[in-house]
């Protein structure tokens, strides 16, 4: 196995641990400082990363985000709720006026919705949705199996789309 540079570890796990510290501090800012911090890690236990394989490295990698996650967690002692998620990549569709204030609502009151649901419900919709990681990978990240993260998936989405049934009935 070829061993790997900093960067194109960057470049293949960092939206990983992204969402991997946003699902446990729901703040971008902060998110992104534990991203910042777990690649600083990296630097000093380089030797060690680069000899790992792709799943070896996301464990390491996630485990990491997670455990400075919950250490700034620990030490803010209080929970607010987030600002925005970062947006995707747009559509040409988006640029229209109309459909971009359509689209930033919908949005909104789906952030909304993730932010409601429980802990673990929403950690597998941000892991599997924004990170872009498989049910096997986000089971083997988080120590459950398959099955319980396809559950939970499956759970998170009848829950928001009662969350959004709710918002509009309120609105």
């Amino acid at each position: 196995m070829a061993q790997r540079d900093l960067e194109s570890i960057y470049k293949d796990f960092s939206p990983m641990v992204y969402w991997a510290a946003y699902s446990v501090l729901r703040s971008e800012c902060d998110a992104k400082d534990v991203t910042q911090n777990v690649f600083i890690r990296g630097i000093k236990h380089m030797g060690k990363l680069a000899a790992m394989n792709d799943n070896q490295l996301k464990g390491w990698l996630y485990r990491v985000a997670v455990n400075l996650s919950l250490d700034i967690k620990r030490r803010q002692k209080r929970e607010y709720p987030v600002d925005e998620l970062p947006e995707r990549e747009s559509s040409d569709l988006y640029d229209m006026p109309e459909a971009a204030a359509v689209s930033a609502e919908q949005r909104r009151m789906v952030r909304e919705a993730i932010e409601r649901l429980p802990d673990v419900y929403r950690e597998a919709v941000m892991l599997h949705y924004y990170s872009g990681l498989s049910c096997a990978d986000i089971g083997e990240l988080t120590g459950n199996p398959e099955g319980t993260v396809k559950s939970r998936i499956s759970r998170a989405r009848i829950r928001l789309l009662e969350l959004l049934k709710e918002g509009e009935k309120n609105d």
